[in-house]
C-alpha cells in the first residue's frame, strides 16, 4: 500500500513517487460546513512495463472511500463506483472531475483550504 498527504486546496502539487509509480497533481475539493462527500482527483504515472491498476484507496477523513467513474444512463451523466482503475504500462491515467475519482464519503469533518488528508493507494502490484 502506497501512502500520500493531501492538502484541501484547488492547487495542484507533486506529492508520492517511487520508481515504479508516481502521484502527481493531486487535490481535494473543499466542501462547505455539513457537505458529507468530497472527491480527490490526481495522476497516476505507471513507469513499468505492466498494466497496473488501483483497487482502492483509503482516507482518513471518510469513513469511506470509493474508487468512482461517470456514466451516462437514461440521458443522465451518474457517478458509479467501479472495482478498479488500469494504468497502462509506460502511461499516466487522469482521475479528474467528470472521470474516474476517488470519492469520500461520510466525512468526519469540512474540507477546508490546508486541511491534511491521508490517503492509503493499493494497486494490484
Amino acid at each position: 500500500m502506497k501512502k500520500i498527504l493531501l492538502l484541501g486546496a484547488l492547487f495542484a502539487v507533486n506529492l508520492w513517487a517511487v520508481n515504479d509509480i508516481e502521484v502527481k497533481n493531486a487535490f481535494v475539493k473543499q466542501t462547505p460546513p455539513h457537505a458529507q462527500n468530497s472527491a480527490i482527483f490526481l495522476t497516476i504515472f505507471n513507469n513499468t512495463n505492466k498494466d497496473i491498476a488501483l483497487i482502492s484507496a483509503k482516507s482518513d477523513i471518510s469513513e469511506v472511500s470509493e474508487l468512482h467513474t461517470h456514466i451516462h444512463k437514461d440521458g443522465k451523466m451518474m457517478m458509479q463506483k467501479i472495482p478498479e482503475i488500469i494504468i497502462k504500462a509506460h502511461s499516466s491515467t487522469e482521475l479528474k472531475s467528470g472521470g474516474y475519482h476517488i470519492m469520500l464519503l461520510k466525512l468526519k469533518k469540512p474540507i477546508i483550504k490546508d486541511t491534511k488528508v491521508n490517503l492509503d493507494l493499493k494497486f494490484n502490484n
